[in-house]
């Protein structure tokens, strides 16, 4: 036992070891790799280049050896070359690299050996490293698009950008020196990012920037419109909109957007227009038909009591939308549930005059009710085919196993009923049923 215990205190003492090493010894195992790496190119070398580079760089002791942040800045630069190099061997795949942000990385390093140097020669070298860079930070920041990784593609293009203003500033050669445009594609990059990862003060002086040099891309406009309404501002929100709407009316995501922004205010005839306008623009996008058919759906709802006349048209253009967006996907569920649900939603509106014509005992008034039982049965008769289609497509649709339970209960169809209390329970319960009723 004793010898057990010995062994355990001597492997925990060699652990600790290992990791107490100096931020000098790093540095020296660093190198070690870094060599060793570009003599044979063995893609472990390098993993152990980075890792120790980067214990050495959070020691207080190498923070003011500019040799140091030299060699991290070589380091890192290598690190994000085989990157790219091993990326576009791969295609569009993801792929680990063999560290999180290695251009971004390269770049603080290299600045800030320029900035702690005192000989000349260590600042040209931190230029020359800044120089040779430039094209794989961008390329950095390119690949974390592609892969999602917004924050760090903000990171990559907002660095891309401090990156050229450095070299301007200090007597270096950017490979963006006399093309602005280079340079706004950059900082728009860079907003696009900070926005598709919601983080808007980022976004913010960014796009304002852009706007207030008349950058010519829609998404300018857009992109102020997403700041804003992520923070509430929804006056200023639709102010940059409309005016984006009105300087790109060709461009189909201001469009979309404006159409969203009317959903969020509820302005639902204004949505109808733009709604066309999109459709007009993209006649085979199924969910455009579906979104206007939901929106006449709530203008016949609105418009129900007040101006029936006017509700039956809208309600005869909801179904026809919905019919419109079915022949370009004939089994979305959520459109032939919508066509059941117009029916049904109506019948069920019906039944509460049929409450009112139930205290009427007289006979006239019995014969106004059973008029209007028979109109109702009707519709829900008009309803059952989607909802039966829309089971088959989705059994599970809690939804749908609602409206088929009630329309099978005016049936008098007390099995089919039951059936579809008992899938409720079950769906209600986390199961997920497979096999349609119908089949």
């Amino acid at each position: 036992m004793r010898n057990f215990m010995l062994s355990a205190i001597i492997a925990v003492f060699a652990v600790s070891a290992a990791f107490a090493q100096s931020g000098e010894d790093a540095f020296k195992n660093a190198e070690k790799s870094y060599k060793t790496y570009q003599s044979g190119q063995d893609l472990m070398d390098l993993q152990s280049a980075v890792d120790a580079i980067q214990v050495a760089m959070d020691d207080s002791q190498m923070q003011s050896d500019v040799d140091a942040y030299l060699t991290a800045g070589d380091i890192y630069a290598t690190a994000v070359q085989r990157y790219i190099q091993d990326r576009a061997l791969a295609g569009d795949q993801p792929m680990e690299p063999v560290v999180a942000q290695a251009a971004v990385k390269s770049s603080k390093m290299y600045m800030k050996a320029y900035e702690m140097a005192d000989k000349n020669r260590d600042r040209k070298t931190a230029l020359k490293g800044l120089e040779e860079l430039q094209a794989n930070i961008s390329n950095e920041g390119i690949y974390a698009i592609q892969d999602k990784n917004y924050n760090d593609s903000y990171q990559a293009f907002n660095t891309s950008v401090a990156v050229h203003e450095f070299l301007m500033e200090n007597g270096g050669s950017s490979t963006y020196e006399g093309n602005d445009a280079k340079v706004q594609e950059e900082q728009y990059y860079s907003a696009l990012s900070a926005v598709l990862a919601e983080d808007f003060d980022a976004a913010e002086p960014i796009l304002m920037k852009l706007y207030e040099n008349d950058y010519e891309d829609a998404g300018i406009y857009d992109g102020l419109y997403k700041v804003y309404s992520g923070k509430g501002d929804m006056e200023k929100a639709g102010q940059y909109l409309a005016e984006g709407r009105e300087k790109f009316p060709q461009e189909t995501q201001l469009l979309f957007t404006e159409i969203n922004y009317y959903l969020a205010q509820g302005k639902l005839d204004e949505l109808t227009d733009k709604l066309q306008e999109a459709i007009d623009a993209e006649p085979d996008n199924m969910s455009l038909y579906a979104t206007l058919g939901r929106v006449y759906e709530q203008l016949y709802q609105k418009r129900r009591d007040e101006d029936p006349e006017k509700a039956a048209e809208y309600f005869d253009l909801a179904k026809k939308n919905y019919e419109a967006g079915l022949e370009i996907k004939p089994d979305d569920a959520s459109l032939i549930y919508s066509l059941g649900a117009l029916y049904f939603n109506r019948a069920a509106k019906m039944t509460e005059q049929l409450v009112e014509l139930g205290n009427d005992l007289s006979k006239e008034g019995q014969k106004k009710y059973e008029a209007l039982n028979e109109e109702i049965n009707n519709e829900f008769a008009l309803a059952f085919p989607y909802f039966k289609k829309a089971e088959q497509t989705d059994p599970s649709n809690l939804n749908t196993l609602i409206a088929l339970k009630e329309i099978f209960a005016r049936q008098d169809d007390y099995d089919g009923s039951n059936e579809m209390k008992a899938r409720i329970e079950k769906v209600q319960a986390g199961e997920t049923i497979t096999e349609s009723y119908f089949n």
